[in-house]
């Protein structure tokens, strides 16, 4: 460039450069901006849709059967399952106590048969959320009662018991459950009362159909 130049042409050609370079610095961070932001919304929606998994857990589960059939005879009873589970493991505690009705186990010098029981169950799931199909077999103690019906003195005989069971826990809220579960109880022993020359005797075997009601609470 020559001394002819002029200066207005100079100072022109220098600010069009100088205006380009501004432009092209400032739109490039401000392209690159929104794209930082989406990453850790990603990660965050990616993350949530991931499933739990319950590793270890305590619950309580209750089993409205004693009661409806204490309540035929306008009697009380209750049944109460805490347990602990860890994996595909839950070891469950039953303690319940049940007014059986007249009408199913009285006999002609006995009624008021009234039991209580307590055992113990370990039972095996086929995933890690306590929940699903599972399998369980413990044992217990079976406490009996009755009256005869001729005289004041009652009969007790305690004899231990074998279950095995089946059913399905359906976790319909969080970790609230429903639990349809069947059961075969064996007595170990000779289940027999004797009172006046009389003498009552239970089944040696029975099964029972339960709709039990849960919750549990991780650890």
């Amino acid at each position: 460039m020559n001394d002819k130049t002029p200066a207005p042409f100079i100072v022109c050609i220098f600010s069009l450069a100088l205006s380009v370079f501004l432009l092209t610095g400032i739109s490039a961070p401000a392209q690159d901006e929104p794209e930082k932001r989406k990453i850790p919304i990603e990660i965050e929606e990616a993350d949530a849709h991931v499933p739990r998994t319950h590793k270890a857990a305590i619950g309580i589960a209750i089993d409205p059967f004693p009661v409806i059939m204490s309540a035929v005879d306008a009697r009380f009873g209750l049944s109460v399952q805490p347990w602990f589970g860890i994996g595909y493991v839950k070891v469950r505690i039953d303690i319940s106590h049940i007014r059986i009705p007249n009408a199913i186990a009285g006999t002609k010098y006995f009624f008021k048969n009234e039991v209580n029981s307590a055992g113990i169950v370990g039972e095996g799931f086929f995933n890690k959320n306590f929940d699903g199909f599972k399998v369980g077999t413990g044992f217990g103690l079976w406490d009996t009662t009755v009256s005869h019906r001729y005289f004041s003195k009652r009969g007790k005989s305690i004899s231990a018991y074998w279950t095995i069971e089946g059913g399905y826990v359906w976790r319909f809220y969080k970790t609230l459950y429903i639990e349809p579960c069947i059961a075969l109880n064996v007595m170990l022993s000779k289940n027999t009362i004797s009172l006046y020359c009389n003498s009552y005797k239970q089944f040696p075997v029975f099964g029972e159909i339960t709709l039990k009601f849960g919750l549990y609470f991780d650890i």
